[in-house]
């Protein structure tokens, strides 16, 4: 990889997993932008804070996984 951005937390579809990522700021713009073969757009990213990341670790049904290395490349 590049240069990595740094932990970047953020919400999964259902908001009852908080995701810790090791990416990059170009591979984030790319998963933001991404459209699917229809043409329609991709669900994008819910970031939150790192305080609220922690708020959401402290709750009972809420998960965290870390350590997910996110990496992606334009199609072009």
């Amino acid at each position: 990889m590049d240069n990595l951005y740094g932990k970047v937390f953020a919400k999964s579809d259902n908001c009852k997993t908080i995701l810790i990522f090791d990416t990059t700021r170009e591979c984030l713009r790319i998963k933001q932008r991404s459209r699917m073969l229809n043409g329609d757009k991709c669900k994008q990213l819910k970031f939150v804070s790192y305080k609220q990341m922690n708020d959401y670790k402290n709750k009972k049904n809420y998960y965290v996984i870390d350590k997910i290395n996110f990496y992606n490349k334009s199609k072009l």
